[in-house]
């Protein structure tokens, strides 16, 4: 049995859907004036792909279907199937065929929707993002067009870009979830507190608050501004808040609440937080007690009682513990705090992306509130 490459196969499955949509619409007398050609150009393609040539294959098949009604849907599946193999350079070809000639105006937005995703797969932003603005300016693919927009504004972090698009398309019906808007309004508002306007960053959390609530980001980052005033307490209860509302933001915020609270209160403050995740039926209480034993593991009388629960039902911390019987507890507490130190403590729900450290965003796949803690231990 002959074996061809995977590309030649799709550009044969092509050349076949030519040669039926010919037959079964009766292309007629065009065709028949142009047989001689048609023939040439078919089983010369066909020649080039035995012989591994895609490149000059997909030009002997593209002479074979003019830009008409009846063949644009093939040039435009060609292209989706080439962009979505990662063939970019051929998809780009196949729409700047079509874009070369004489195409009627919804044609030619679809075909250049197209190119545009074409380069945006290519990573060639600049290039998609102004094809992306021009389809924005018409009705039909306005949508499309700023969705895209949208997403390569976030990967360029191009904030103020990115919460336009979102405005346009919630205009439209077609905004994605609300709090999607929210992080970028505290995107901005972290760039407002880098540059010491917190009149501003204070306007804009506010704001992110009443898009998407309860909202604990906007709560982190407000009780960044009254530490910065001097309000310690009004910071501690912000961000107590914020990790009663998501734990997973314990690994990174717990060393921050500790210090705000002080040497007086720092273990009341734990004390209601086990409490509170006593009171719950998930993984809180794990995650109180790997985060407390990352960053401070001996002292802690609140924790005691849960340190012991939560060792009892991990084996792996379980199989340190036992490993030394005689050990004190601080000594295994510190042990085990080590441990979980350097342990991988975030994953991506969405695309598996792991992380020692919390994003809001996922650097891997880019979608937002994906992260939840999995602490990964490595015992050696």
């Amino acid at each position: 049995m002959l074996q061809l490459p995977p590309f030649a196969w799709i550009l044969i499955v092509a050349a076949l859907v030519v040669g039926i949509l010919a037959g079964h619409f009766g292309w007629g007398r065009r065709w028949t004036r142009r047989v001689g050609r048609f023939h040439a150009d078919y089983l010369a393609g066909l020649d080039y792909l035995i012989s591994e040539q895609p490149d000059r294959a997909l030009d002997s098949f593209l002479k074979l279907m003019d830009a008409n009604a009846d063949t644009l849907e093939t040039h435009f599946a060609l292209g989706s199937l080439y962009r979505r193999r990662g063939e970019t350079e051929r998809a780009i070809r196949v729409h700047r065929n079509l874009l070369s000639r004489g195409l009627a105006p919804e044609h030619r937005e679809q075909a250049l929707l197209a190119l545009a995703q074409d380069y945006l797969r290519a990573g060639l932003l600049d290039r998609a993002e102004g094809l992306f603005q021009q389809v924005s300016e018409g009705t039909r693919l306005r949508g499309r067009a700023l969705e895209a927009l949208r997403q390569i504004y976030e990967r360029q972090r191009d904030w103020p870009q990115a919460l336009d698009a979102h405005r346009q398309l919630a205009n439209l019906g077609m905004a994605p979830p609300r709090a999607i808007e929210a992080h970028y309004l505290c995107e901005l508002a972290t760039y407002h507190l880098e540059r010491g306007d917190v009149e501003e960053a204070r306007r804009l959390l506010r704001i992110a608050r009443r898009e998407a609530a309860p909202f604990p980001r906007a709560a982190v980052l407000r009780a960044q501004i009254a530490e910065r005033e001097g309000q310690a307490d009004l910071a501690v209860r912000l961000l107590t808040w914020a990790l009663e509302q998501a734990p997973k933001l314990l690994y990174d915020e717990l060393a921050h609440l500790l210090r705000l609270a002080g040497e007086d209160s720092r273990e009341r403050v734990l004390a209601d937080l086990v409490r509170r995740a006593q009171t719950l039926d998930g993984g809180e209480l794990k995650g109180l007690v790997y985060a407390a034993l990352a960053l401070w593991p001996t002292d802690a009388a609140s924790l005691r009682a849960p340190i012991e629960e939560v060792v009892a039902r991990e084996p792996t911390l379980l199989a340190v513990w036992q490993a030394a019987p005689h050990a004190s507890f601080d000594q295994m507490a510190a042990q085990v705090g080590a441990l979980l130190a350097r342990a991988e403590t975030y994953r991506c729900g969405d695309c598996g992306f792991s992380a020692r450290r919390f994003y809001w965003q996922c650097p891997g796949c880019h979608s937002w509130d994906g992260f939840e803690t999995c602490v990964v231990i490595k015992l050696r």
